[in-house]
């Protein structure tokens, strides 16, 4: 055998020595454990991304059950503020209607109740219209009132309807006195000292010279003229001047004319 031959076999041989040494079960494991530890920086890194992942996607969720349940709960809060609004109005009728029986009662007077059910833009300080009428045995210039004061007498009467003319109008003039005093007069609305906005001041006109009223005192009627019964509360004055001839005053309604919804009319006395 030539030495040509002989070195190339050597080389051979050892080298599948080496790769029979290398492939034994313990340094493949050696090989394995080394191989693990160079990629297991890599394993951990997608173990941590696959973790945020995961909570990211749970956060996601998350926020969108929160969302639905806010809405929810925005919708049972409109729910429950709608509720308590009607049940608010249902108490302040309520109320409104036990003041009105309470002094049902107490009133000497014969009283048929009556609601409002119009009222014109052009008119609103001065008329009203409500749902009684020939029927029900109205009848033109009735007295009309509630539980605070004096409103106004009828006018036109339907069988079914009636037209209120309110106090605040120039043409209903109320005989009135002021309490405590001996002061008499027309009390009456008077466009000419309005307000603003079509809004009229109610008089009380005709007071002599010496009446000297004061604010806050109590004007009623007086019975004089016969469509008003006396001792109905007309409202209060709010202030007072003297004329050249007699004196003048303003009053302040007893009854908020811009809110009537219910009101009596008199159509006899109780007794």
């Amino acid at each position: 055998m030539t030495r040509r031959i002989v070195i190339p076999s050597v080389v051979a041989f050892l080298a599948l020595v080496t790769l029979i040494f290398l492939l034994s079960p313990h340094n493949i494991r050696r090989v394995q454990a080394g191989f693990l530890e160079t990629i297991s920086p890599f394993l951990k890194g997608g173990s941590t991304v696959e973790k945020k992942y995961r909570g990211f996607k749970e956060g996601l969720k998350s926020i969108e059950q929160l969302e639905d349940e806010n809405k929810r709960l925005l919708i049972a809060n409109k729910e429950m503020s709608a509720t308590n609004q009607t049940l608010r109005g249902l108490e302040a009728e309520n109320n409104r209607l036990r003041k009105m029986l309470d002094y049902k009662e107490r009133t000497e007077f014969k009283l048929l109740p009556a609601r409002v059910i119009s009222r014109d833009s052009s008119t609103w300080y001065t008329q009203i219209t409500i749902d009684r009428g020939e029927r029900d045995g109205i009848t033109d210039d009735m007295p009309v009132l509630n539980e605070e004061g004096l409103v106004g007498k009828t006018t036109v009467v339907a069988p079914h309807s009636s037209i209120v003319v309110l106090i605040a109008d120039e043409t209903c003039g109320v005989a009135a006195h002021a309490e405590g005093s001996r002061e008499q007069g027309i009390v009456r609305g008077e466009r000419s000292h309005n307000g603003g906005a079509g809004v009229p001041t109610i008089g009380f006109n005709f007071l002599s010279k010496q009446a000297n009223l004061k604010p806050g005192q109590n004007v009623f009627t007086s019975g004089t003229g016969g469509v008003f019964p006396p001792g109905i509360l007309v409202g209060q004055i709010k202030d007072f001047k003297v004329g050249a001839l007699d004196s003048y005053a303003t009053i302040v309604p007893a009854v908020d004319l811009t809110t009537l919804e219910d009101v009596f009319v008199v159509v006899g006395h109780s007794k």
